[in-house]
């Protein structure tokens, strides 16, 4: 259960709206009492909203895109970079060296390619294969095709899994309008990196439908870097009656990109933005499809049930040798198409209990994951010359008269059953200011390989175990203070099964990752214009998995531990004279060590014990807006021997560094519902030197943004249905007669609706 601003349960929380209604023998007559609405919803995370994020027991933020694209970001990466405790980097996956990646994860776990994190598209898993492959070599999805990102980094476990301990990242959607809407953005820059998306969306009659395409293509700013992506989303949705609904989301993505590659150190220092690897590439497509049924049996019960489907083709060439050793000359080009089939269906049910003074929301779901792969990998032996032969990953070549860029050198296909079911009571005490959670997730999971070269099964080991959840929330929606604990799951990858084929139980390599953690922290919302977070955390790792894409370390006992503080003031909130001007700060501390083997009293790699951030922002009531950040990341090591320099340039320290960006842009309605926004800034406006590295095959430091200038544009247009829905919209945005829904309105409606009106005013 999620705390929403409109649902169907009823909930008192003290003296405020003259408009709302009160409980019946709650109040004495004649007090008005403000009505909260909790929602009984099966949505795991409620709408995504500032008010369930306040609600929450733990580490949570909401992510806008539009503000993120404002300040000229390219990819989810750089709109996720600076949420406390998030870590979202280009570099350590070699594979990761374009914005049509994703490296992100929180508190302490490897950002490599996502793969300890969970991320979701309005709450179905996007990973090629959620237990076998969860590494985002391949990321679907454009940054204009997201509305807003809800990065949990806490209390989450039970709900979610596996891998949580690196985060659950919910991508929401663009919702489908009530009226025919377009809508057609575009974004570059000096460089070259462009992207567009075009998007149709309206409710016609009962159903909603809304497509949209958002391809990305150009190059960045280093050489053998230009890439092409297309991406779309189709989404329908359907009432068949006021009891049942039906939902589908299709999405369909394709990518082409070059591979720029690290550079040696010596060579670094030469030319920074070189490539000295003209045959690497990488090229995958995706498709996938989701229903959810959503059935509400009577008031405050919901059912919902998700079947989702994905296919998934990633292939990466390398330039390598036979040791992978990058001090050692490149001989031969290594092939690595990979394909992922993969089939869920997941119902959740939800209903509240009423007792006398406390009410109680139980939540149970079931979860069922199947999971086909193949893995194959072949070697041409020219790597100064494109590869002729690529592979599709479904056959294995093998034999005396097979042609050498043919012959397989690495064949497994591979099966994986997931099962994972839950149980969560939320029990709302003292008219719901106190909110005690305890849930438990069991996970359960068989993975098996068949080593096509060598003709014999690779089974593994029955897996799994019970992941308990415990929180204490105790607040009200201004200001609230909670603690939390939970346990993650991670399976071992089928890439773990490409190191040395280990077939022992005991053997570490096949080990699933458990991560302990406990939080606790004060949240404010609305209080004088003031949003805060402040969160304090500890995490310890059994079987720390860290697996790129042909690579694998696992560290037996690990600990991390930090503190993450954002704050933001709105002061037009309470003082209409400075209606518009935003500020931001924040700051993020993380230590963290490796408490067994080889480098037991190491820092994890990938976390600056210091970082910290600040935003300011001001727009005007017609629609112009400035603004500009400052980002201060501290030093980094990439590895877990911490090694300080390497002549190859894959390890190492990564200094600290300072960035500033700025920006000016126009968001302003125009007549007869057309809308238009504009935005030109610059990232890295000093022209800071700074980069970052990566240990894969095609390992090396990589020079990171220099000074970048960028450019936005975007128009859209909502048909209003006849001349007295025209008339309605004009009056409740101008005159501001429109009455507000007294479950919905926050501070935050009221100074939206406010420049609304301003900015209508000024435009007549």
């Amino acid at each position: 259960m999620s705390a929403g601003t409109s649902g169907a349960g009823v909930v008192e929380f003290g003296a405020g709206d003259a408009e709302a209604a009160a409980l019946p023998g709650a109040a004495a007559p004649g007090i008005e009492r403000e009505v909260r609405y909790i929602e009984v919803t099966s949505n795991m995370l409620g709408r995504s909203s500032r008010l369930d994020v306040q609600r929450h027991a733990g580490g949570r933020a909401i992510v806008d895109t539009q503000k993120a694209i404002e300040q000229g970001a390219s990819s989810v990466a750089e709109m996720l970079d600076k949420v406390p405790g998030v870590r979202a980097v280009e570099g350590n996956s070699g594979l990761s060296t374009s914005s049509t990646k994703l490296n992100v994860a929180v508190r302490g776990a490897n950002p490599r390619l996502s793969e300890q994190a969970t991320v979701l598209l309005d709450e179905v898993p996007i990973a090629p294969a959620p237990y076998g492959n969860p590494s985002l070599s391949l990321f679907p999805l454009s940054l204009f095709q997201i509305a807003r990102i809800d990065a949990v980094r806490g209390g989450s476990s039970v709900r979610f899994g596996p891998w949580t301990s690196g985060g659950v990242f919910n991508l929401v959607s663009h919702p489908i309008p009530e009226n025919p809407t377009i809508a057609v953005t575009g974004q570059t820059d000096q460089f070259g990196d462009s992207g567009v998306a075009a998007s149709y969306g309206g409710t016609h009659r009962k159903l909603g439908m809304y497509f949209e395409y958002a391809p990305r293509f150009g190059k960045t700013y280093r050489e053998n870097s230009s890439f092409s992506s297309q991406g779309g989303i189709i989404k329908f949705a359907y009432p068949v009656t006021k009891r049942l609904d039906l939902e589908s989301s299709s999405h369909l993505f394709w990518e082409q990109t070059k591979l720029p590659g690290g550079l040696r150190t010596k060579d670094y220092e030469l030319d920074r933005f070189q490539s000295l690897r003209p045959n690497d590439r990488f090229d995958g497509h995706r498709e996938a499809t989701s229903v959810k049924l959503r059935y509400r049996p009577k008031e405050q019960h919901e059912l919902q049930v998700i079947s989702f489907y994905s296919h998934s083709f990633r292939r990466s060439v390398m330039a390598t040798n036979e040791d992978r050793n990058l001090a050692m000359e490149q001989t031969l080009l290594t092939v690595q198409p990979r394909r992922f089939d993969v089939f869920g269906l997941e119902p959740r049910y939800v209903l509240r209990v009423n007792h006398k003074k406390m009410f109680q929301d139980l939540a149970f779901g079931v979860r069922g994951v199947f999971e086909w792969a193949k893995l194959r990998e072949t070697w041409s032996w020219d790597a100064s010359q494109p590869v002729k032969y690529l592979g599709d990953a479904t056959g294995c070549e093998r034999g005396i008269g097979v042609a050498y860029e043919r012959l397989g050198r690495r064949c497994l296909d591979g099966r994986t059953a997931g099962f994972s079911l839950y149980a969560e009571d939320k029990l709302y005490l003292l008219d719901s200011r106190l909110v005690i959670t305890a849930g438990v997730r069991g996970e359960i999971m068989q993975q098996g390989f068949y080593d096509l070269l060598n003709r014999r099964s690779v089974p593994r080991p029955l897996q799994g175990g019970a992941l308990p959840g415990l929180s204490l929330w105790y607040g009200s929606d201004e200001v609230a203070g909670f603690i939390g604990y939970g346990r993650s799951f991670g399976a071992p990858s089928y890439f773990s099964a490409t190191i040395n084929m280990p077939t022992s139980d005991n053997s570490r390599w096949i080990q699933p990752e458990l991560a302990d953690m406990v939080e606790g922290g004060i949240k404010l919302m609305e209080l004088g214009g003031v949003y805060a977070d402040v969160t304090g955390w500890y995490k310890y790792f059994r079987f720390l998995r860290d697996e790129g894409d042909n690579s694998i370390a696992i560290i037996p006992a690990a600990h991390a531990y930090g503190v993450e503080a954002d704050l933001t003031w709105e002061p037009g909130e309470v003082w209409e004279k400075v209606d518009g001007l935003e500020l931001n700060a924040g700051y993020a501390y993380t230590g963290s060590k490796v408490l067994a083997d080889i480098y037991q009293g190491n820092r994890m790699p990938w976390y600056p014990v210091h970082e910290a951030w600040g935003k300011a922002s001001y727009r005007f009531p017609f629609g112009l807006k400035f603004g500009s950040t400052l980002d201060y990341t501290g030093k980094q090591f990439t590895d877990y021997g911490n090694i300080t320099s390497w002549a190859t340039g894959e390890l190492g320290i990564m200094p600290a560094y300072t960035l500033m960006s700025a920006f000016i842009g126009l968001q302003a309605p125009l007549p007869q519902g057309w809308r238009l926004e504009f935005t030109v800034g610059a990232k890295n406006l000093l022209n800071h030197v700074w980069f970052t590295r990566s240990d894969d095959l095609n390992g090396g430091i990589l020079a990171m943004r220099p000074r970048t200038f960028y450019f936005n544009l975007g128009f859209a247009h909502e048909f209003i249905r006849g001349r007295a829905g025209e008339q309605a919209r004009r009056r409740g945005l101008v005159a501001g007669t429109a009455r507000p829904d007294p479950r919905r309105w926050t501070a935050t409606e009221r100074r939206n609706q406010r420049q609304m009106m301003r900015m209508i005013g000024a435009w007549l």
